[in-house]
């Protein structure tokens, strides 16, 4: 059996890297007699933990050629159109039995509409289920209904594919569910998302490092800092703070802020500090490695998920429950269920300060002996093993 597992998002920045890092190290330590190929964009070359020592396992890239329509500005249906022909050449001459797609959503209109030699499974990152208006306007929900029609349309097309025999979907049993008897298929599979265990930094005291005080309450933004990550509403709901409040109280960011996103969060952040000067406000606008998240979220109070316009699964709820960090998540979607069952926090509507003010004077308030009551169980249910050994089927 021959695997080629393709990943075309491997980054510094993103969860990408992070799973293809634990694939690679897992079938080093349990190796079988199944050859794994993995095909991953040109960039991943230069990262240096993109290597095995593996006698099963080969990594190749794409070349700069064939990547070229993925970076070009051209439609999403007709570049994918262009890579697809480079992946089922790799699939023809590797003579692959199985292609893993690590992310499917933008392979659907080609799936659907092309004849593959091997099986095909995949991940799906936002099924159409999950999307709800942005706004509760009579705009928002008609652009909603149509977006929703559009991506059922998509995956319906999608299962046209004979050789398609799994799409895997984070975290979600419901979506699953409701997908497979709206499509008439038993095609789409649970997968947990995993909770990945690195060590943290040796030496990385945040509190020394951006001089924060003992009573400051650390309120923590991660990640690739877009308008997703929703820092700019953060920021006004903590401004809203008393001023003894905010004295005692940090809003830590740290992450690459996008450039279409800096202006915005340049002017939040002189507002803030412009009418509630006690607030302390940090940046670490950088390429943060895994050591050094696992020590930020480890030694921050409380996480902030309380993303906009983003209803799949997030690795940073599986951080923040490892280090029994509450969260602040959205009340939308995967990541607001999730904190709802297994009571890791509280969630709110990310589009109202007045609430994610709310539930950060909670945490302000209230011991640590209440902190998440089920962090424990979440790791459990969502172990990096699990996760591959589902992906892989093994």
């Amino acid at each position: 059996m021959r695997i080629i597992i393709c990943d075309i998002y491997v980054k510094l920045v993103g969860h990408n890297l992070g799973h293809i890092q634990n694939i690679l190290r897992f079938l080093e330590l349990n190796p079988d007699e199944t050859e794994y190929v993995f095909l991953l964009n040109p960039e991943a070359k230069s990262i240096p933990s993109i290597r095995t020592s593996a006698k099963n396992i080969q990594i190749i890239f794409f070349t700069e050629e064939e990547f070229a329509p993925h970076n070009s500005g051209m439609s999403l249906i007709k570049s994918t159109q262009f890579l697809w022909k480079s992946i089922m050449k790799y699939v023809s001459d590797w003579k692959a039995d199985k292609l893993l797609l690590m992310m499917v959503d933008m392979f659907q209109h080609t799936i659907g509409s092309s004849r593959s030699s091997c099986e095909i499974t995949g991940i799906m990152f936002n099924p159409y289920p999950r999307v709800i208006p942005a706004l509760g306007t009579l705009r928002a929900k008609q652009q909603t209904a149509v977006t929703k029609a559009r991506k059922l349309f998509t995956s319906w097309w999608m299962l046209r594919n004979k050789q398609l025999k799994k799409v895997f979907i984070f975290n979600d049993k419901q979506t699953v569910k409701s997908m497979n008897e709206t499509l008439g298929t038993k095609i789409f599979t649970y997968l947990p998302d995993p909770v990945y265990d690195y060590p943290s930094r040796s030496g990385l005291v945040i509190r020394e490092k951006y001089k924060i005080d003992p009573n400051r309450k650390i309120l923590l933004a991660f990640g690739m800092i877009d308008s997703k990550k929703n820092v700019v509403n953060l920021l006004r709901a903590l401004q809203e703070l008393s001023a003894e409040e905010a004295a005692n109280s940090c809003l830590l960011i740290v992450g690459k802020v996008r450039p279409e996103y800096q202006d915005l969060l340049t002017e939040a952040v002189r507002e803030a500090k412009k009418l509630r000067p006690e607030l302390l406000v940090v940046s670490e606008s950088r390429f943060v490695d895994d050591d050094e998240m696992e020590s930020f979220v480890q030694q921050s109070d409380v996480i902030s998920l309380v993303y906009i316009n983003f209803y799949s699964s997030s690795g940073v709820i599986g951080l923040a429950s490892r280090h029994n960090k509450p969260i602040i998540a959205t009340k939308f979607g995967v990541v607001g269920d999730q904190t709802r069952e297994y009571k890791l926090g509280l969630t709110v509507d990310g589009h109202k300060p007045e609430e994610i003010k709310e539930a950060f004077q909670y945490f302000l308030y209230t011991p640590k002996v209440v902190y998440p009551e089920k962090a424990g169980q979440f790791i459990k249910d969502h172990t990096g093993e699990a996760f591959i050994r589902t992906l892989l089927e093994l």
